[in-house]
């Protein structure tokens, strides 16, 4: 994603005011705020599912649309395809876009669902499937499609923490294969700091960017060496100050 610039208003409510963001090519970006400060939001806009009253967002030059060929969005809920087994489900976006014939889409899901270790589960209906499962196909599905941006909207919030962790741990792995620009958006401070380069921490409407956080925690990471670096931990108490601020700045607006 080279660049944004833009603003939003919803029913007549501003959003976002002069928002302004780039990030680097194959960089990981962490989207961190409270509740009701627009990340959902943002992300709708950055798909292009939603569009800006003013301003532009493009990626490489080309102003975004859902269609867009290469951005992928990772929801979170994973949205499955209940009557698809696992397999169909990967495939569905490259078959929509008539990428290659069925034979070669049916092997690029394979590979993708063998990069996120659900190639036995093939031929599984979504319901067999557990919570962290259902989660790594849609994440294939959407790195089927080799996108430039991928776009993730809380995708492990509704996971135990165990799962939660070790689906963190596979997305590092894939990501550092393959290489893709993230806007990761989450609550979870800690998630934040051991996935992304940089974290953004939103303000209420139409604050936009409150702070600009790098990470200069080495790659790399695993979570137990992560989190016993000072560094992870002078990094959170950083990031929790700026959400009390941001916090703070709500109940004197109530």
């Amino acid at each position: 994603m080279d660049g944004m610039a833009f603003a939003y208003l919803e029913n007549r409510r501003r959003i976002f005011e002069h928002f302004s963001l780039e990030a680097r090519p194959g960089e990981f970006v962490a989207i961190l705020g409270p509740s009701g400060c627009g990340k959902s939001t943002l992300l709708n806009l950055l798909s292009g599912f939603l569009r800006p009253q003013a301003g532009h967002i493009t990626i490489d030059g080309v102003p975004v649309v859902p269609e867009h060929p290469t951005l992928g969005y990772v929801f979170q809920s994973p949205n499955l395809f209940p009557w698809l087994n696992v397999l169909e489900n990967v495939r569905f976006g490259l078959r929509m876009n008539r990428l290659g014939s069925p034979q070669e889409q049916r092997a690029v899901a394979l590979h993708f669902l063998r990069l996120v270790g659900l190639e036995q589960q093939a031929e599984e209906l979504p319901h067999r499937l557990s919570g962290g499962q259902r989660q790594r196909v849609a994440l294939a599905r959407s790195l089927a499609l080799e996108p430039r941006l991928l776009l993730m909207d809380e995708p492990f919030a509704a996971l135990d923490a165990m799962t939660r962790a070790a689906l963190n741990d596979e997305l590092l792995r894939i990501w550092s294969g393959l290489g893709q620009t993230v806007l990761f958006i989450t609550h979870d401070i800690d998630e934040a700091i051991y996935l992304a380069d940089r974290v953004l921490v939103l303000g209420l409407p139409p604050t936009g960017i409150t702070a600009e956080v790098a990470i200069d925690l080495p790659r790399p990471r695993d979570q137990r060496g992560a989190r016993a670096n000072p560094l992870f931990v002078q990094l959170r108490e950083r990031l929790s100050e700026e959400i009390a601020k941001v916090m703070t700045s709500n109940r004197r607006i109530t």
